[in-house]
């Protein structure tokens, strides 16, 4: 087992960041039963499932969403779940006119707005997903191509989303640029994407099982909050709402996804091209990234599921 991380390790991580919230809030939860984890944990490390590697060979975006096109859609993506009921929620006031889906893969969101009567046009970097989207949405005008170069004309649309996608980009300042050049001014954006903290320090990556049925990851990049606010706001982008999906962590409950409470969010309006944040509207967006920076709080039990931010943004 040397040098080698294993998911046991994971969760005893886990378990030690559980203790420490505990500590630092005051909460009174009892510290024993999770103590008598650790210990039931530290010495089962070489069984299944606390021997299974964590450390999962890694494939680049095209190559790991191209095998995982044939089984993305099959049930059991507990990050799904929970990103998806407060992403339509926003869908739903999208302003009429046509909608990108940026990195649209299968088409999950594409399929829901255009059940909702709007024009939908997709973008992704694999042949594959798109393969599959077009099978659910044959009147879709989908196109390959790549978030930081997107097909599409300036002021060419009056909504778009990009789900779970920038994590998977080292620099997230072009792709957010690309968003806010094809809105027109006043156009609206919706963003989902891991928490850093999940991405940073809990490890969580984009996993499927390929063709030969092993285990793969496809990296993530944690990019902090401040990070967003300065593509938004290079951009010409404001933040209009931000909200957290978070599973069920009520004690004495493993975590799994339930329905998608309000966290944290704040309201803006959008700045014409060339717009300065300045007074009260730069004051709110100061207010909103100190908002949207919580302590960090692991989920209790072994199944740790952090929030999963997704921001609404204007032109």
């Amino acid at each position: 087992m040397a040098g080698v991380f294993r998911h046991g390790h994971y969760l005893l991580g886990i378990e030690g960041l559980a203790l420490l919230r505990g500590g630092a809030q005051r909460s009174g939860d009892p510290v024993e039963p999770r103590v008598e984890e650790i210990r039931e944990i530290a010495v089962r490390l070489e069984e299944l499932p606390y021997s299974a590697r964590r450390d999962l060979p890694a494939s680049d975006v095209q190559a790991g969403y191209s095998s995982w096109a044939q089984t993305y859609d099959q049930p059991g993506n507990d990050t799904i779940a929970l990103e998806e009921p407060i992403v339509h929620s926003l869908l739903d006031d999208l302003p009429p006119g046509p909608v990108l889906d940026a990195a649209c893969g299968t088409g999950r969101h594409a399929a829901y707005l255009a059940a909702g009567g709007h024009e939908v046009l997709g973008v992704d970097v694999s042949e594959a997903m798109l393969a599959h989207a077009r099978r659910r949405l044959p009147a879709a005008d989908l196109r390959v191509g790549d978030l930081t170069d997107l097909p599409l004309e300036d002021d060419s649309v009056t909504g778009a989303v990009c789900a779970l996608a920038l994590s998977h980009l080292a620099e997230i300042a072009p792709p957010v640029a690309e968003l806010g050049r094809v809105l027109v001014p006043g156009g609206r954006l919706i963003i989902s994407d891991p928490h850093p903290l999940a991405s940073g320090l809990l490890g969580w990556r984009a996993v499927y099982t390929d063709e030969a049925g092993l285990r793969r990851m496809i990296p993530e990049h944690p990019h902090l909050h401040s990070e967003y606010i300065d593509a938004f706001r290079a951009a010409g982008l404001v933040v209009r709402l931000a909200d957290r999906a978070r599973p069920d962590t009520s004690p004495g409950t493993r975590a799994r996804p339930g329905p998608a409470p309000r966290g944290v969010h704040a309201s803006a309006h959008r700045a014409a091209r060339g717009d300065r944040l300045g007074g009260r509207e730069g004051r709110r967006q100061q207010r909103w990234q100190r908002l949207i920076e919580p302590p960090a709080r692991p989920a209790p039990r072994r199944d740790a599921q952090p929030s999963v931010p997704v921001v609404s943004l204007r032109r």
